[in-house]
C-alpha cells in the first residue's frame, strides 16, 4: 500500500447495486470498494435486506451501506491524525445522487426506511460528499455482477489486485509478480476521476 505525501490522504468509496437479479426473492445486491489514496482498504458484496422498488432505491440503499464504511475509515484517519479532505462517495445512479442532496420527502422515496437516509444526513453535516461517476468507471461494479473480461480487468487493475499467475516451479514469487505487471496499463475511464494506475 502506498500513500503519497502532500496535503493529506484522499478517502473515497465506490458504491453500486444491481437490481432485483435474484430470481427467488428479487432482492438486490449492494457492493462497495473503499479506498485510501487509491489503495483498497475494504470492500463488500451482500444482498440487501429489503426488496427495492426501483434501481434508484437499490443504489440509494447501497450508498447507505457504503457510507458506514466510509465514515469508519475517516474516523480511523482522524485517530491517526492524518489530514484528509471531506470523504467522497461515488455512485453511478443520478437519481440516488440527487436523493442525497435534497432534504424532505419525495413522492418516489417517502417509503424508504429512515435508516437509509443516513447518507443524506451526513452530506448535510458535510461529513462526506457525493459525486456521480460513469458506469464505465464504477469500480464497485465488480462486486455486484458478472462482467466482461475487459471491464473485469480494468476494475481489477484499478483496485491494484494482481492477476493469478501460474508460474513455473523455478520462478520466484518476485519474478511471477514482475511478469504479471509487465506492460500492463489502466484502460481510460469515462469518469472525471482517473482510475488508479497499477504501477507504483
Amino acid at each position: 500500500m502506498t500513500v503519497e505525501q502532500g496535503d493529506g490522504v484522499r478517502i473515497s468509496c465506490y458504491s453500486d447495486a444491481d437490481y432485483a437479479n435474484d430470481p427467488e426473492d428479487r432482492r438486490s445486491i449492494s457492493g462497495y470498494v473503499t479506498m485510501l489514496d487509491g489503495n483498497v482498504v475494504s470492500y463488500a458484496s451482500r444482498k440487501q435486506e429489503i426488496n427495492a422498488l426501483s434501481t434508484c432505491e437499490a443504489e440509494y440503499v447501497a450508498m447507505a451501506e457504503a457510507t458506514k464504511d466510509l465514515l469508519w475509515l475517516a474516523g480511523l484517519c482522524n485517530e491517526l491524525s492524518w489530514k484528509h479532505p471531506v470523504p467522497l462517495l461515488l455512485g453511478d445512479n443520478q437519481g440516488a445522487i440527487a436523493l442525497t442532496a435534497k432534504p424532505g420527502k419525495h413522492s418516489k422515496s417517502k417509503h424508504i426506511d429512515n435508516k437509509y437516509h443516513m447518507v443524506r444526513r451526513n452530506v448535510e453535516l458535510q461529513r462526506l460528499t457525493t459525486q456521480h461517476v460513469g458506469t464505465e468507471a464504477m469500480v464497485a461494479d465488480v462486486m455486484t455482477k458478472a462482467l466482461s473480461v475487459v471491464k473485469f480487468t480494468r476494475f481489477r487493475q484499478a483496485m491494484k489486485v494482481l492477476p493469478i499467475v501460474a508460474a513455473p516451479d523455478t520462478a520466484t514469487v518476485d519474478e511471477a509478480i514482475r511478469d504479471s505487471t509487465a506492460g500492463s496499463s489502466t484502460a481510460p475511464a469515462t469518469s472525471t476521476l482517473p482510475l488508479p494506475s497499477l504501477h507504483t
